[in-house]
């Protein structure tokens, strides 16, 4: 992301690999029973009493049509008089409205595609507003995915049919659009999109679950599914449209500003009230199903600048509200400031309003809303316009934080560029960099339970074992030594990637750590580790005692994961849990090697040994340490080929 716009437009393979495993069929009853609370019969007679209808068919819906294009116009006028006899055409609250988009390009933010659909509801509203395309070619500045309420796809009725296939194509097609609804949008929950031909419909729904899709039914043959389908999805009601209401926007002259976003207090049942500082998120994940983070700046009644997290969790999972409230005091680590929890309630949890879907297919997860509200602190970790000493500073407290939050039974599990923060301007000694978004962490039990399939937290900077081991019987729990390592990883990024430089290899290097392929991804870092990484191999620019640090950094990371390696195996068998209990118990040694940063050899070896020679008179021990020091390092550059000539010529070097 790139102040809350993504970097990259998606694609359609992404599009393609993003719905695999996600698409489900619902049964008949799904389309014929939605909104048939809200939309009464009494209302649906009334609207059909009004329409032109003869022998049970809409009459200006043309019975043979050709061509997709004879489609528009009747079923725009259709839908225009449905909307009109149910009162949703304009009230105080704003406005709806059927319009044609054939030959428009509708404004994208996220998808890098010509498809835009082919009839929407144009809305206005708190939740709406005009598409931000001034002086963007070739696009519709009246209408767009900012202030539309659903998107439908026309298709001739020989060209749709109920095979797994087809529905797939229509569902990937719609995903387009949904995704832009979503992004533009970012107060919604949900979104419901169309199919329809000169006979039949389907209904489809996108969450942060999936996608799923009705069977196609005969809109004529059953008029009252159909009247209340459109009647729900140009309702007034915002939350019947899949938007979050307690996220209010002012509009000004067609445009969104200033609002609030309330958060309810469940013991009083009382909202408080939080004042937007920006219209937009500053992050907004564009990924159309997971946790769907949302963060706005906000600030409180007394001034006090804040802000706010939305996400979908697992709600078997911990809840990050409660890590947050154990991690209270805890310095260098996210304060929180208030919460909210969904948990049972009608919109706040997917379950909720999912309907049963076919049992052919994989079950879906459940995600539960959950609202945090924080202390706002500076942006994320980055070499831009920051010096050198204030991006070593922030890594440094956060790994000391970390450490504070391991000693208060917390693990991150989660360690990444986006979750280390600045302190902010004049932070106060020790929190340069601030550990955030705990939404992932877990109570510290790995030495109880050392073996755990689960594999968490951003592929950049996962842990090269935590990657190899996913999906075997017998990988390790992720550790604080995997967290120790994501840090390596931030280094490595923040070393390579944000900085300009001429090192061709190393860019290889970021793509492939960063690779889609968890074995792609963990064979690059393996790789990268087994190498000899020398200070002529860090871009100019860093500090000599910097480019140490990586190097030293890198050396007390390679050690690790060998060593974690000689105990764990293959993770296919059973393996010794009192050698990782051993490595565990060397806790406090790690993070002050870290800390230190020293120079390959380890304090903590060099210590160890010291104390060991302490009876044999000085000069003699010196030298001992020495010899040891320059035999280790003699068999380390022996046994490695350079970190370069492997990124360059590839790992048969």
């Amino acid at each position: 992301m790139n102040n809350g716009k993504p970097i990259v437009l998606a694609t359609f393979e992404d599009i393609q690999f993003e719905l695999k495993d996600r698409i489900v069929k619902a049964d008949d009853t799904w389309a014929k029973t939605l909104y048939k609370k809200s939309v009464s019969s009494k209302l649906v007679n009334n609207i059909k009493a009004q329409l032109d209808m003869d022998c049970g068919r809409f009459d200006d819906v043309p019975e043979d049509a050709n061509t997709k294009s004879e489609l528009y116009a009747p079923l725009v006028k259709l839908l225009n008089s449905i909307i009109g006899a149910s009162g949703n055409s304009k009230s105080r609250n704003g406005t709806r409205q059927a319009v044609s988009t054939k030959g428009k390009q509708l404004h994208k933010c996220v998808v890098e595609s010509q498809v835009s659909p082919d009839i929407v509801i144009k809305a206005t509203g708190s939740s709406f507003e005009l598409p931000r395309a001034y002086r963007v070619p070739n696009v519709d500045a009246h209408v767009g995915y900012t202030n539309i309420t659903t998107a439908i796809e026309l298709r001739l009725d020989s060209s749709t049919n109920d095979v797994e296939r087809t529905a797939t194509k229509e569902v990937q097609r719609m995903w387009i659009s949904a995704k832009e609804i979503f992004y533009q949008q970012p107060n919604r929950l949900f979104v419901y999109a169309l199919v329809v031909t000169e006979e039949r419909i389907r209904l489809i729904q996108f969450d942060r679950a999936g996608a799923l899709y009705s069977p196609l039914f005969n809109y004529h043959d059953d008029p009252d599914t159909f009247i209340r389908l459109v009647v729900g999805m140009s309702s007034m009601d915002e939350a019947e449209l899949g938007l979050d209401t307690s996220v209010q926007f002012q509009v000004i002259g067609d445009m969104k500003a200033l609002g609030t976003i309330r958060v309810l207090d469940p013991k009083t049942n009382e909202f408080t009230n939080y004042k937007m500082r920006s219209v937009d998120p500053f992050l907004r994940r564009e990924e159309l199903f997971g946790r769907g983070t949302r963060m706005w700046d906000v600030e409180d009644a007394d001034g006090t600048r804040l802000y706010v997290k939305d996400a979908w969790i697992d709600p078997n999972l911990t809840p990050e509200y409660i890590i947050l409230l154990k991690a209270k005091g805890v310095k260098g680590v996210q304060q929180i400031v208030d919460y909210e929890d969904r948990l049972g309630r009608p919109y706040g949890e997917i379950r909720y309003f999912r309907p049963r879907c076919d049992p052919d297919y994989l079950p879906f997860v459940n995600k539960c809303f959950q609202r945090l509200v924080t202390v706002r602190y500076g942006v994320g970790i980055t070499t831009r316009n920051k010096t050198e000493a204030e991006v070593l500073g922030a890594l440094y407290d956060a790994i000391k934080a970390h450490e504070r939050l391991l000693d208060s039974g917390i693990l991150h599990c989660d360690i990444s560029l986006g979750n280390i923060l600045f302190g902010g301007p004049n932070a106060p000694d020790g929190l340069a960099g601030i550990l955030i978004d705990l939404d992932l962490a877990i109570k510290a039990q790995y030495d109880k339970y050392p073996i755990d399939g689960r594999t968490t937290g951003t592929r950049h900077s996962h842990s090269n074992l935590q990657l190899k081991g996913r999906g075997r019987p017998c990988k390790p729990a992720h550790d604080y030594l995997d967290d120790l390592e994501s840090f390596f990883w931030v280094l490595i990024h923040l070393i390579y990637d944000q900085v300009n430089h001429d090192l061709t290899w190393a860019h290889h290097l970021i793509d492939t750590i960063g690779h889609g392929d968890q074995k792609e991804s963990a064979d690059a870092k393996r790789a990268f580790l087994a190498g000899d990484l020398e200070p002529s191999l860090i871009p100019e620019g860093w500090s000599k005692k910097c480019k140490g640090l990586v190097v030293a950094f890198h050396h007390f990371i390679d050690d690790i994961v060998i060593e974690k390696e000689e105990i764990v195996g293959e993770m296919d068998r059973a393996w010794d849990f009192s050698a990782m209990q051993v490595l565990h118990s060397q806790k406090r040694a790690h993070y002050q090697e870290v800390l230190d940063m020293s120079p390959p050899g380890s304090v903590f070896i060099q210590y160890v040994l010291l104390v060991l020679l302490l009876p044999l008179p000085s000069f003699v021990t010196a030298d001992i340490v020495l010899i040891f020091m320059i035999i280790s390092r003699v068999v380390s550059v022996t046994q490695r080929s350079t970190v370069r000539d492997w990124y360059q010529h590839g790992e048969e070097t």
